[in-house]
């Protein structure tokens, strides 16, 4: 992973662990179903962040 790839999934994680720290003070509902979309959405985006950064491999520059 570059580093902005990295600092995109530090946020994506720190969103994750936000949202699953609101889920425990709501009830069931609209809401907390959004929330918990939102956790399992950052959640997927990390893990085919990583699997992409591991299968893509920079091209190297072209000459002129």
């Amino acid at each position: 992973m570059n580093e902005e790839q990295q600092d995109f999934a530090v946020q994506l994680l720190l969103i994750e662990r936000e949202a699953i720290f609101v889920l425990e003070d709501l009830r069931p509902g609209v809401t907390r179903d959004r929330i918990q979309h939102i956790v399992t959405i950052a959640s997927l985006l990390r893990a085919r962040l990583d699997v992409a950064s591991s299968l893509i491999l920079p091209r190297p520059p072209m000459k002129d």
